[in-house]
């Protein structure tokens, strides 16, 4: 059994996609960066003490841009214990266990470098302040005769590593954050470091301590933007979407609304942006930044000193969510300009990494396939099919369309890719695409993630259970796509004339 979806384009464009949006984050905690990227004495580390097979899975992804090292392991974070040669172990404040420093900054900006990305950095807010976020800085990009650059050079770093983005604070909204402060407090406070590091050097680019929780962002934010408007780039926020895989269904119509429910929020954050706006005529607006997305599964917290991975987490249908998030950043690219996956390794990571496994999560392979099949262009366009069942956070049942399209294009116009999820879990759709224009062939290529069980994972004995594969298919006169129940596909598309208004 089928159903039918159209989708056709506006003739209008959304926004530039800015390749930031695909970046990724990489806390410093036990089996993220400590251990399972950095692992010295593993056989396959390389001179620099980075395990190979990690480092290339990792490029696959092309991440533009890396937070680090937090996350809540970088509200405590001493940076000077990572710097220099000797680099004895300290306790995680956070967390309350003893954690390596042989991963500094130094390393992950060595690390950043070599897959192609940009670093940006977590300022210590909880135990630290602002004159060690400013000697930080100043140790990373300095180029004058000063105590932090010299310092710099003294460990080998003659050049300076350039970091240009700076985030302040993560999650100090929330009680269990070390250094929680309320709106007002955490509004001076960025206004206040900001207002330093731009004065270093005033192309860095910023990043403020916002809120998405529904109870908090309005105070939170307004606070934030009335107050540090002048000297910040972003706001940053964070979303996760809660599944509880012993559920019945496996929690498969509640995790499918996540991305859906947060794309009417972001659209109220943005207009709380466009408020202020209003009140400071002439000045630039902050962008929105998600430092932090993905799902979660509620069941499982890796909290313990004890802990090691040893299996995977994601199924098919967390990969549709974030497939479906993707999707959202792509729409909303004139207001989200920056992203952070969270995770890349283990703990809600991409990578499920072990002594002896790296294994790719079904969360990976949407990341992979947008970042490489995806163009910079957003293109609007409108989506008519039938609904299915969801459910709020707070299993409230709901309906959601059935089919999600981002499509977007190269700057020129000619080639149209269409980003796709059915989050019908019984039916196949036959999706007609209007483009408004002929195609130049009817023969395209769809990358296309779908397993039979939605449930499905892949495993340490079996690792490529949920893979995206690559096909070429002939569409018919009707231009219509059929897609599999419970999956993701981008499909890419030549045409005659440019769909990209000149």
């Amino acid at each position: 059994m089928g159903t039918r979806a159209t989708f056709r384009l506006r003739g209008t464009v959304n926004g530039t996609i800015r390749p930031e949006i695909y970046g990724q984050f990489l806390s410093r905690r036990r089996w993220v960066a400590d251990e399972a990227l950095h692992q010295p004495d593993h056989p396959d580390a390389d001179g620099s003490g980075l395990r190979r097979s990690v480092v290339d899975a990792v490029a696959e992804l092309g991440a533009p841009v890396v937070r680090w090292p937090g996350g809540c392991t970088g509200t405590s974070y001493e940076w000077e214990r990572g710097i220099g040669p000797r680099r004895e172990r300290t306790v995680d404040w956070h967390f309350g266990y003893d954690v390596g420093n042989g991963f500094g900054t130094a390393e992950f900006v060595a690390y950043c470098r070599r897959i192609g990305a940009e670093p940006q950095i977590n300022l210590t807010t909880g135990t630290g302040s602002l004159r060690e976020a400013l000697a930080w800085i100043e140790y990373c990009n300095g180029t004058g005769d000063s105590v932090w650059a010299n310092l710099r050079r003294s460990h080998g770093y003659d050049e300076p590593f350039g970091v240009r983005y700076w985030q302040i604070g993560n999650e100090e909204w929330g009680s269990w954050e070390i250094g929680q402060v309320g709106p007002r407090e955490n509004a001076v406070r960025c206004r206040e470091w900001a207002k330093a590091i731009k004065r270093l050097d005033p192309d860095l680019k910023v990043l403020a301590l916002g809120c998405f929780e529904p109870d908090q962002a309005v105070d939170w934010n307004l606070a934030l933007l009335r107050e540090a408007w002048e000297h910040i780039d972003y706001l940053t926020l964070h979303t996760y979407w809660p599944f509880d895989p012993t559920a019945e269904d496996g929690d498969y119509a509640r995790v499918l609304s996540g991305p859906w429910r947060t794309e009417s929020a972001i659209v109220a954050i943005q207009g709380l942006v466009d408020l202020v706006a209003r009140e400071k005529p002439g000045t630039p607006k902050p962008e929105l930044a998600f430092t932090e997305w993905n799902c979660a599964d509620s069941t499982r917290f890796e909290m313990s000193p004890k802990w090691r991975p040893g299996d995977t987490r994601y199924r098919t249908v967390d990969a549709l969510a974030v497939a479906s998030f993707l999707n959202v950043l792509q729409r909303q690219a004139a207001s989200v300009t920056l992203a952070n996956f969270a995770q890349t390794i283990n703990v809600v990571g991409a990578l499920v990494v072990t002594d002896d496994h790296v294994v790719r999560e079904s969360v990976y392979w949407p990341l992979r396939m947008q970042r490489h099949h995806s163009g910079g262009v957003s293109l609007a366009g409108d989506v008519t099919c039938d609904v299915v069942a969801g459910e709020t956070l707070e299993r409230t049942p709901l309906d959601i369309p059935a089919v999600d399209v981002s499509a977007s294009a190269n700057p020129g116009g000619s080639t149209v890719w269409l980003s796709v999820v059915n989050r019908d879990r019984e039916n196949a759709v036959r999706l007609t695409v209007d483009l408004g224009r002929p195609l130049a062939t009817n023969v395209v290529r769809v990358e296309q993630l779908h397993t039979d069980d939605p449930l499905a994972m892949n495993t340490l004995l079996n690792p490529d259970r949920v893979t995206a594969h690559s096909e070429e298919t002939k569409l018919d006169e009707e231009l219509t796509l059929e897609l599999p129940p419970s999956s993701y596909s981008i499909v890419e598309l030549a045409t005659t004339n440019p769909v990209v208004p000149s």
